[in-house]
């Protein structure tokens, strides 16, 4: 009778070691790695896989709005080997994902840096008109003076406004009217609805040529103004 009960007694044995700790930690541990596995082979790793009894949490940073999704999905048919063949790991997958930065969350340094580089795209293309000698600026600028007041408005911190001319006349007369230009196109963005704390105006005459000041082009390029931001 004894040796007829054996194999009822092992089996009962088998089921109760099987239900344990141990063996339920064993299981977690298969499904966590065979899923992570085939997470990774898809392309898929930045997913963390983390499991309990029969629920499997999928988390992390989902490069795209669906990416998230196809994660789950895949996460779902994913089998892992049982004795009788490869089953379905996990009963119930869920996602629990947190989206990237939004590009508008940059630092004060980066969004400053976007900044002064959409105000130099703006004058890249055409620059602000001044009468000879003078800072009085040319009624056909308005339209440029408006797009560099709206690029302005959305800009952080500070914009310092640099006023520069050709190397003919006097240093300080230059460095006088350069100042004064400066100065002229801080007050037209601040008639524009930029706030006057946020521009600073600067002169710096001919101390820093960007072309050559021995032909007309040249000293054409060197009567500039230019627009630099910063975090603070």
């Amino acid at each position: 009778m004894w040796r007829g009960l054996l194999p009822l007694i092992a089996l009962a044995l088998v089921l109760i070691i099987a239900s344990g700790p141990f063996a339920r930690g064993a299981i977690e541990s298969g499904v966590q790695s065979e899923i992570g596995a085939q997470l990774s082979a898809a392309g898929m790793g930045w997913a963390a896989v983390t499991v309990s009894g029969q629920n499997v949490t999928l988390s992390g940073e989902a490069p795209a709005s669906a990416a998230g999704e196809r994660a789950v999905a895949l996460a779902r048919s994913a089998t892992c080997p049982t004795w009788s063949g490869r089953r379905i790991c996990a009963v119930n997958v869920v996602g629990r994902f947190h989206a990237p930065a939004p590009l508008g969350a940059a630092t004060p340094l980066a969004a400053a840096q976007l900044c002064e580089r959409a105000l130099e795209g703006i004058v890249a293309k055409e620059q602000i008109l001044f009468a000879s000698g003078s800072a009085a600026i040319d009624t056909s600028s308005a339209p440029l003076l408006d797009r560099l007041a709206r690029a302005a408005q959305g800009c952080p911190g500070m914009i310092r406004i640099e006023g520069h001319t050709d190397i003919i006349g006097r240093n300080e007369f230059n460095r006088s009217l350069s100042e004064a230009r400066a100065a002229a196109v801080r007050d037209a963005l601040i008639a524009r609805g930029v706030p006057a704390e946020r521009l600073r105006a600067q002169g710096l005459g001919a101390a820093r040529p960007i072309a050559d000041n021995q032909t007309e082009s040249g000293r054409a390029r060197n009567r500039r103004i230019e627009f630099h931001a910063s975090a603070g």
